[in-house]
């Protein structure tokens, strides 16, 4: 697997000096009550989540904390999707995705 963090990603990770955090959350939706899943990217700057949850990356010095689960293909990519005034950065992935049983 390629791990890769975006330009503008990987300078607010060492300016803010912390870390990504990859997980999901669920919301009960839809006409057949089923549970939605979404991938949702964090910046943290103290994470303490559990190995038995999370398998850890690094990219240049920027750990990147998978939820075990999710699936990752060949090649990951962790990016800044916008920087909104008084809310900051928000971020995004490509190549990772919710595993559906």
């Amino acid at each position: 697997m390629n791990l890769t963090i975006d330009d503008r990603a990987l300078n607010y990770a060492r300016e803010k000096g912390g870390d990504f955090v990859v997980k999901t959350i669920s919301a009960s939706g839809g006409c057949c009550s089923m549970e939605v899943r979404e991938i949702t990217i964090e910046f943290s700057k103290d994470f303490k989540g559990s190995k038995k949850v999370f398998n850890s990356y690094n990219y240049n010095g920027i750990n990147v904390y998978v939820e075990k689960g999710l699936e990752m293909e060949e090649k990951v990519l962790i990016y800044e999707k916008v920087k909104l005034p008084l809310i900051g950065s928000l971020f995004g992935s490509k190549g990772i995705s919710v595993k559906y049983l």
